[in-house]
């Protein structure tokens, strides 16, 4: 099944972050370094989420994405999941998707009272 990486700039650390996203049938996982968000799929229900939270983890490294990104993670995964688009096109969405949250992440403000608590 795919492993597709995402490079997600950390002002934390001052540098693109990888984040590896596993495709699978039962399940999805967003992965950086030790830190997993997990969605399992459920018949005739939404997916639970265990472990981490998309904002969470990358909040951990002074990431703030759009509150709808994980929703955005997990679209992707019921397409592909579902045959409606193949691994390339996850793939292309997901790093769509990378590239909204980088935008955002650039954007934000760096002033001294921002940095102090973002």
């Amino acid at each position: 099944m795919p492993t597709i990486e995402l490079q997600i700039f950390s002002p934390r650390w001052g540098h693109d972050d990888t984040y590896e996203i596993e495709l699978e049938r039962d399940h999805m996982e967003i992965i950086r370094g030790a830190n997993t968000a997990r969605a399992d799929w459920q018949d005739n229900a939404d997916p639970i989420w265990s472990g981490w939270t998309v904002e969470g983890m990358m909040g951990n490294d002074s990431i703030h994405p759009p509150a709808v990104a994980q929703r955005m993670f997990q679209r992707v995964w019921v397409a592909w999941r579902g045959g409606e688009i193949d691994a390339v096109q996850a793939d292309a969405e997901l790093q769509a998707l990378a590239d909204w949250i980088n935008s955002v992440t650039r954007a934000k403000p760096r002033t001294a009272f921002w940095r102090a608590y973002f």
